[in-house]
């Protein structure tokens, strides 16, 4: 697929899902994903999202018309049955709030599994996450 295909992000998101064997968070999608703090390969499904991919409905990007998407996967390719246009419906971006313990800003962060260094926009301290 060329890279001027529009893309629209997803609305559905599937379940937070932690590492069997490190407990620690593994990237939010589904299918054989690796951990990667202890690179154990887990194999993730979860029947309610697909069926919410399934149903789920965009507007086009060229002509606004309503569709629903009919397929299970995210990434995926789909065609206006309207205009033919050709756009992609990825994956949704999580993001997680946290609070700044220095001065309680609410920030909005992609979680990623294993430690993190945060600094505040606000406040400019800098602290630690584990996800």
């Amino acid at each position: 697929m060329s890279e001027d295909v529009p893309e629209i992000e997803s609305k559905i998101s599937p379940p937070t899902v932690n590492c069997p064997n490190c407990d620690s968070m593994l990237p939010h999608r589904l299918g054989e994903i690796s951990c990667s703090v202890c690179d154990a390969v887990v194999r993730v499904d979860h029947a309610p999202t697909r069926e919410d991919w399934l149903d789920e409905k965009v507007a086009c990007p060229s002509c606004e018309k309503v569709l629903r998407v009919g397929v299970d996967e995210r990434p995926c390719a789909l065609r206006c049955s309207t205009c033919e246009s050709v756009f992609k419906i990825g994956q949704k971006v999580v993001k997680v709030e946290i609070l700044c313990p220095a001065c309680e800003r609410q920030l909005r962060i992609r979680p990623r599994s294993g430690e993190r260094n945060i600094t505040c926009p606000a406040c400019s301290e800098g602290f630690k996450v584990t996800f």
